[in-house]
Order: C-alpha cells, then structure tokens, then sequence
C-alpha cells in the first residue's frame, strides 16, 4: 500500500471513533449529569407538581389566619371572630331603687355571631352634651353574645356613677361611647336586677360630673320651684360644699348623690340654690343647695304632718314656701 493509502485509511478510523465517542456521550453521560444536576438544583419537570402542592398549603395556611382576624372559616371550627369595640346606642332608661338601669344595644360587623369579653371597658353615657352616667364593666364577667352583628345588655350605675334623674334622661338624643382599657377605681359593684354593675370611673371626674349635674339641675328645676312662691312644700336637706357634717366633708358628689336618692324616693323631687329666692334671703341663709321634695300643701300644717308620716325627722324636714 503507498502512504497516501495508509493515511486515509487511519484518518478515516479516527474520524469513525470520535463519531462514536460523540454519541456516547449524547445519549448516556450527558443524561446522567443533567440528572445529578436536578437532583440538587432547579426542580425537574417530573416534580411540578409536588412543588406547587406545597405552596397551595402556605396559601391555604395565611388564608386561615386571614379569616382568624376576621371570623371564623368554614372548614376550621377552631378559628373564633376578633369582636372589636362594638358601636352602642342607648334604647331605654329606668330606675331600679336609687341604680339608673340602662338598655343598651351594641352593633359591630366584626363581632358577627361571637362574643365580646373584654375587661376595664368605660361605658359613658352622654345627653346634650353632658355626661350623664359613666362606669367600668368587665364583659370578661357577663360576654356581650352577639347575633349576625347584634347584642344587647343592661348596665347598671349606682348613684354615684350617674348624674342626671333617669325620666330627665333624653334617650332619643343620648350618645353611648366604649373605651377599652379603662382604670377603675375600686370594684365593681353588685348586679341590679339582672343588670350587670359597674365600678367607679376616677374619683376627680366623678367630683367634676357631679358639679356640672348640680348646675344643670337648678336650670331645670326653677320652673316647677316657682310653683311653690304661694303654697308650702317640705325642705328634706341644705348643704354646703366642704361643710362638715353627718361624719364626712360634703363635696359636690356627695351633696347631688343625697339629691338622686331623695329623687329615687320622690320623683317630684326639686334642687335649689337658697340665694335665688326670698324666704332664705331674709333669714341670711343664701349660698346652700336645697333638696324640696316637691310635694305641695295649702298650709305650713299640712306640709309639717308629711315629714313624720314619710319618716323625717324635724331636723331633716321642714314646711317652706319660697316667698
């Protein structure tokens, strides 16, 4: 064979084994390192499906605690409504002995059909601007069991918690506010009737309220008192502020407290202020607030009879006309 021979044929036995060193690794060894390369990198296609199961359940997870703040979901009983602070409305007023009983209806979409039983919520009761009762109850106590949005609950106010005769009370006009977190000062006091009592607000705001309640009730009271400029009626109590007497100091809570209880037991009950009429002018006692029990007699005789008959001593109850 001549060279020329001898090297085409050697030329072509290389080309024919890189060929097929080619195809070996096309079809074998280059499957093999993609799949160590999948198993430890990006996802092969054969694992979709897998992968997208696991991110359905996270979606599912933060959809679940979507509904926990806002009702419970269908499928997980376990979940309960965050009841916010519901919206109040004030629907009746009455008296239970000397508590003002208050029907009052909450409203909150958030509560839906759960309970609210928050603890040290301020309930404040306010008509024309005034307020008019405010104490802290623990709903913790007594939950507010709400109906597709609704609940309904009857708060009671000793006489230190309200500051207004109930009948004198505008419910159509009346707003009611929910503070949460509110500082109570003492404990709450004892259910009336089925009303769930409340404890006392802070003793400055109670003082303040009273004093304000005072002013307002010698406005309202001087119309009827005027009735009383030509007949008799019985005075059931004179009072200073800081005038020592009956074992304590009398600040204004006190003296319009003895005033709700005086009401309490008789509803024509009247507050004065002594300066503004003749009769206590000319005998100098000018700057007391007076309890008339608002009774009306044709003779000082007559009204004098009353005290003992209601069980008043002299010292407590006298006949007067405003003359």
């Amino acid at each position: 064979m001549t060279k020329g021979a001898v090297a085409a044929i050697v030329a072509v036995t290389v080309a024919v084994i890189a060929i097929a060193a080619f195809g070996v690794w096309w079809f074998v060894l280059r499957d093999d390192a993609s799949a160590q390369s999948g198993a430890v990198g990006t996802p092969l296609s054969g694992e979709s499906s897998e992968s997208s199961d696991s991110n359905d359940a996270g979606d599912t997870a933060d959809s679940g605690d979507a509904d926990a703040r806002g009702h419970a979901s269908t499928g997980d009983k376990s979940r309960t409504a965050v009841c916010a602070v519901p919206d109040a409305s004030l629907s009746d007023v009455r008296l239970d002995g000397t508590s003002l009983i208050a029907s009052v209806d909450f409203e909150s979409e958030s509560c839906e059909d759960s309970s609210y039983s928050a603890a040290g919520v301020q309930v404040t009761i306010q008509d024309d601007g005034n307020v008019v009762a405010a104490a802290i109850y623990d709903f913790g106590d007594a939950p507010l069991e709400f109906d597709d949005g609704t609940a309904q609950a009857d708060l009671a106010f000793t006489t230190v918690q309200y500051w207004r005769p109930y009948d004198q009370i505008d419910v159509s006009d009346a707003s009611v506010e929910l503070t949460e977190d509110a500082t109570a000062s003492g404990a709450s006091a004892a259910a009336v009737g089925g009303a769930l009592g409340g404890a006392n607000i802070a003793d400055t705001d109670i003082e303040r309220y009273a004093q304000l309640a005072m002013s307002w009730q010698l406005d309202h009271d001087k119309t009827a008192a005027n009735a009383f400029y030509s007949t008799f009626t019985t005075q059931l109590s004179s009072k200073q502020y800081g005038m020592q007497v009956e074992g304590k100091t009398w600040k204004y809570r006190d003296i319009y407290e003895q005033f709700l209880q005086r009401r309490a037991k008789h509803p024509n009950a009247l507050f004065i202020w002594s300066g503004d009429y003749p009769t206590y002018q000319e005998n100098g006692t000018t700057d007391y607030y007076v309890i008339l029990s608002g009774e009306g007699f044709g003779n000082a005789s007559d009204a004098t009879a009353w005290c003992p008959a209601n069980g008043y001593s002299t010292d407590d109850c006298i006949a007067v006309n405003l003359q």
